[in-house]
């Protein structure tokens, strides 16, 4: 279904809006995907999309004419044309997306770790920031075939535009939740049987040399300070990534994907 919206004050654009805001997001439950290739991801996963918004040029552009097309025809979709200028002002993509659509959120709560099978791995982010490195890291436990993610309260929300773009859509793929109390989180990984893993430069043994494949609950500090004190202090195995050289540490996407792929190797 198509519906042309021509005023700034219109419920829809001010939603939008009000969706740029972490703190907006966190009210509505909801955030949202610009691209055509996080648009596209949302549709085929059959998320809760509240509509679809394109620029009044986007009905002409032939690029992008038969996926439109395809999204105005269904029964289940919405989409709102809005005239060029508005849409532009609602992205700050500096070659403009094309396309937006307001998603609901896949909330989950941390209780979600007690559905896991009891071997599946699980990631916890201790407040990281960066998005590339946060979009990659979600894409790297996708592809390793861990159960879930969790952010502790300080890392950056995962519903922001530039944190959804480095995912690639792989967020939808995996179930993601926020502890405010990481010492209360730590007592329910343990008791799914889990073992939180952390890494420890000074204290650590090699990464190859401990089980990583299965019950694991692996901890990514941030970028700049690293794992908390409080989490490390909560820490049951302590790993290291052996390096040769004057390098002291590896960026923390590249330090995730190496760890996390003990989980395939055979």
């Amino acid at each position: 279904m198509l519906i042309r919206i021509g005023s700034n004050d219109n419920n829809r654009i001010k939603l939008v809006r009000k969706l740029q805001t972490r703190k907006g997001r966190t009210a509505e439950c909801k955030f949202v995907a610009e691209g055509i290739n996080l648009v596209s991801e949302a549709v085929r996963r059959g998320m809760d999309i509240d509509f679809i918004m394109v620029p009044e040029q986007a009905l002409s552009d032939g690029s992008r004419d038969m996926l439109i097309n395809e999204y105005i025809k269904s029964d289940h979709l919405t989409v709102c044309a809005v005239p060029d200028k508005i849409f532009d002002k609602l992205t700050d993509a500096d070659n403009g997306v094309g396309i937006l659509a307001v998603v609901r959120m896949l909330t989950r709560d941390i209780s979600y770790i007690r559905e896991l099978p009891p071997e599946s791995n699980i990631l916890i982010l201790d407040r990281l920031q960066d998005p590339g490195n946060i979009g990659t890291i979600i894409r790297t436990a996708v592809a390793a075939g861990y159960g879930m993610i969790i952010g502790i309260k300080g890392t950056a929300d995962v519903w922001s535009h530039k944190v959804l773009r480095a995912t690639a859509g792989m967020i939808f793929d995996i179930p993601f939740a926020y502890a405010d109390n990481a010492p209360d989180l730590c007592n329910m990984i343990r008791s799914t049987g889990r073992r939180i893993t952390v890494t420890d430069p000074a204290g650590g043994k090699p990464y190859y040399e401990e089980n990583l494949r299965s019950g694991t609950a692996l901890v990514i500090g941030n970028e700049g300070n690293g794992i908390s004190d409080e989490v490390m202090s909560l820490a049951d195995v302590r790993v290291t990534l052996p390096m040769k050289g004057e390098i002291e540490s590896l960026n923390a996407a590249i330090s995730a994907a190496i760890l996390m792929y003990e989980a395939v190797r055979k």
